[in-house]
């Protein structure tokens, strides 16, 4: 008898990271989705300021608002590409977004 309550116990452990682990899928794909969420879809600035600016009103997929951990730049031929690493306040999953910063170098 104890058996069974293991074993149910065990798939219910699975369903559920199961659960999770879809869930936090279906929200990466989210974030990659939105503009600036990947090279391609880079947003245009002019100024640096506009990226702190665009993360103060940017929101996770989840409601929650982005905070900076860090950025880079990324010369890549004729566009220079200013990558700002955030994380969620609200679900804490990471993601990058990207912007364009051509014209603020010019």
């Amino acid at each position: 008898m104890i058996w069974l309550a293991l074993t149910i116990a065990l798939l219910l452990a699975l369903a559920a990271s199961g659960y999770r682990a879809l869930r936090r899928f279906r929200l990466r794909r989210a974030l990659a989705a939105l503009e600036g969420g990947s090279r391609a879809s880079a947003f245009e600035i002019e100024a640096f300021s506009q990226i702190e600016d665009h993360l103060a009103h940017r929101e996770c997929p989840c409601g929650g608002l982005f905070a900076s951990l860090g950025e880079r730049s990324e010369p890549t031929g004729d566009r220079i590409l200013r990558v700002v690493r955030v994380e969620c306040r609200r679900c804490e999953e990471r993601t990058e977004i990207w912007f364009d910063a051509t014209r603020a170098y010019n």
